[in-house]
């Protein structure tokens, strides 16, 4: 193992549930029934992707439940922040100790990938920050991995990848890396070995293997 890349929403930071209740939010403000399920559907996408897929779904009142949303999600942000996950601060000062480079790969844009890790205390431990707008195609596509591999120096199927969503799963695959699943919203029932090397409950667990490796 010559780096480890981590996804950020629902892996370092607790913020899907954030999103799952602004949906939540703006189908009891429009009337739309099961707005929710888009939290799960939209998981690891770009913001490209994210609203081609939204209206696909949505249609005609993809505008409506996008106002309601954004505005739970403005005043939420305005107001606090959503907390580390737990054992993230853990894992990521045990990577530094060992001199493990570590990046973060995220779909989500560059001011809030920088913003909600320095909010939680966990942007200093990154080598790379790697960010949906810097690649050209979103996960399930590989881009956003393979550049993170780049910027550590390390060939792709030597990196780690920490990721809890079916998305990011595939991405990391293609990729060529080392996939670890540490679920957070989308907790499929059955075991799917093709999307992962393996399963954990949380961070310390990860933490706790990486440990016995060494």
């Amino acid at each position: 193992m010559n780096a480890v890349i981590f996804d950020m929403d629902g892996v370092l930071v607790d913020s899907e549930r954030v999103v799952w209740e602004s949906f939540r939010y703006a189908g009891e403000k429009t009337g739309v029934p099961d707005v929710e399920r888009m939290a799960i559907i939209g998981l690891g996408l770009n913001d490209e992707a994210w609203i081609k897929r939204f209206r696909q779904e949505f249609g005609a009142d993809s505008d409506r439940i996008l106002e309601h949303e954004e505005a739970y999600l403005q005043n939420f942000y305005a107001n606090g922040a959503a907390p580390a996950k737990k054992g993230a601060q853990r894992l990521l000062e045990q990577l530094c100790a060992w001199n493990i480079p570590v990046a973060v790969a995220s779909s989500s844009p560059a001011a809030v990938v920088r913003g909600r890790l320095e909010r939680v205390g966990l942007l200093q431990y990154f080598t790379a920050v790697i960010s949906g707008d810097m690649v050209g195609r979103s996960k399930p596509e590989p881009d956003i991995f393979l550049e993170a591999a780049r910027q550590l120096g390390s060939p792709a199927a030597l990196c780690t990848v920490i990721e809890d969503s079916p998305n990011g799963l595939r991405a990391s695959r293609r990729a060529g890396c080392r996939t670890l699943f540490v679920p957070d919203l989308w907790r499929p029932e059955e075991e799917h070995p093709e999307l992962y090397d393996a399963r954990f409950a949380d961070l310390d667990t990860v933490r706790e293997f990486f440990a016995a490796e060494h």
